[in-house]
């Protein structure tokens, strides 16, 4: 039987946090704990002291190590608690954006870029530059959240956001 790639690491308050397994030691060497962040995200930081005082660090900042200007946010935000190197990527403030699920609040369509036309079809559509490019009407909810999967990656690569289509509530292959 293999190790899995990944552990869980235990944060206040009684919350695991997924880490690799290959930085279990180097984060053990301090105590963890779980913030809400000014966008009500949790996150998962420790306070270091320096020479300059005590500073608070998150969890991803600590492992990615990123440069001037950028900072490190989950991919796939999971209650914001997954913390493998493959899930977080390092990016600007305005290339986040892109890596940000829908927000909920009174919308037709469980999907980014889907809503739902007066004719009771799915229209998808997407932003590029301050443009807005139509992807098509669609019979489906779902076909219209792939359309705009594929025009996101097309236009922004790994950095784009992807609807998670038939994944809701389900364990993602990563996760087992």
């Amino acid at each position: 039987m293999s190790l899995k790639a990944w552990v869980y690491l235990s944060a206040h308050p009684g919350l695991k946090v997924k880490i690799d397994r290959e930085d279990l030691k180097r984060v053990n060497e301090h105590s963890w704990r779980v913030t809400k962040g000014t966008t009500g995200r949790r996150r998962v930081v420790t306070s270091i002291r320096g020479p300059e005082g005590v500073r608070t660090v998150t969890l991803g900042k600590f492992l990615m190590k990123p440069p001037k200007g950028k900072q490190v946010y989950p991919r796939r935000f999971n209650e914001g608690l997954d913390y493998r190197k493959f899930n977080l990527v390092v990016c600007t403030l305005k290339e986040r954006q892109r890596l940000l699920p829908k927000k909920r609040t009174k919308s037709s369509s469980e999907y980014r870029g889907v809503s739902r036309t007066k004719a009771k079809k799915w229209r998808a559509g997407i932003e590029v530059n301050g443009k807005s490019i139509n992807l098509g009407v669609f019979k489906d909810e779902r076909l219209a959240a792939e359309a705009y999967n594929k025009a996101a990656y097309k236009h922004f690569g790994d950095l784009a956001y992807q609807n998670q289509i038939g994944r809701r509530g389900g364990k993602r292959a990563g996760d087992r």
